[in-house]
């Protein structure tokens, strides 16, 4: 987060018309920053955030950029109606922010930890989803969030997978992490360390290879592009913080399905469950979304490429 706000306060210096909403999460966000700079345009509205996304719609109407701000959890978790018809409907330039999306609020427990975000908001018109895994991923995706008018959702982790090589590519492509041979596993969030952690012991183990690839932009989705870069692999695992049911799997499988024969896909997330209240490294594992839940689908991959 972050990294989010410092963009918000270089953004707002330079657009005027950029306003700032928060549910009393100023500290947790980051987005107090602005509020501190711009006193003016910034609007604390206590934990109300139906209200919230009213009052942003409104000001964007009137010609303004909002940026609203507060757990994912409730927003878009308990104000998809406003999002739907005072945003999208409207088509207004409104930016929803979610921030610790999945397990990112740790002993807060289920009703913090947001696993449906992507589902809620990806089935929206006119909106677009944004799920950056690293902080550069942040960072663009919030400048590319003031180049256009229009509703846009920014899903951020509590913590970003840093330590990854940064692509210059287009976040609507997938960007690869890692090369590898005949299986991928496809990530997108912070969870992508995951990913690669498995992926580093799988082959240490193995002596076979994964590539490792992350989604930064989720909606508007570009199937051709996902088949075009997966299809040459023997299996794909794909790797997300959030329900298996309307997430980023069941995009990718949606993809293979419009064309003839494809890599087996193997879906890693949550299975129809609520978080609970521990320590998040916990929490991963209770889940099936840890490092060795994902070598475990590695090594089932590898079995049905190789048998």
């Amino acid at each position: 987060m972050a990294v989010f706000a410092e963009e918000l306060l270089e953004a707002g210096k330079k657009n005027p018309n950029i306003v700032a909403f928060s549910a009393d999460v100023k500290r947790s966000t980051g987005t107090g920053v602005f509020g501190d700079a711009f006193p003016d345009r910034y609007f604390e509205t206590g934990i109300c955030e139906q209200n919230m996304v009213g009052m942003a719609a409104g000001a964007a109407l009137e010609g303004k950029t909002a940026v609203v701000s507060t757990y994912a959890s409730f927003c878009p978790g308990r104000t998809w109606e406003q999002l739907r018809c005072s945003v999208c409907l409207q088509n207004a330039d409104v930016k929803v922010i979610g921030a610790h999306i999945g397990v990112g609020s740790g002993r807060d427990g289920a009703t913090h930890q947001c696993f449906e975000d992507i589902a809620l908001t990806s089935c929206l018109p006119n909106m677009r989803v944004y799920s950056p895994a690293t902080a550069d991923e942040v960072r663009r995706a919030a400048r590319e969030l003031f180049t256009f008018k229009g509703p846009a959702y920014l899903r951020l982790s509590a913590v970003s997978c840093s330590a990854v090589p940064v692509s210059a590519g287009p976040l609507s492509e997938l960007s690869m992490l890692k090369a590898g041979g005949d299986l991928a596993v496809v990530a997108t969030g912070g969870i992508v360390r995951s990913a690669l952690e498995a992926v580093l012991e799988f082959e240490a183990e193995t002596g076979k290879s994964a590539a490792v690839y992350d989604l930064a932009r989720l909606v508007p989705f570009d199937a051709e592009h996902i088949r075009r870069e997966l299809f040459g692999y023997k299996a794909v695992i794909s790797l997300e913080e959030h329900q298996l049911n309307g997430g980023f799997g069941s995009m990718i499988a949606s993809a293979f399905a419009e064309k003839g024969s494809h890599p087996p896909l193997f879906k890693i997330g949550v299975d129809g469950k609520f978080g609970l209240s521990a320590d998040p490294s916990d929490v991963y594992e209770r889940l099936g979304l840890s490092k060795n839940a994902v070598l475990s689908r590695l090594r089932e991959a590898e079995k049905a490429v190789y048998a």
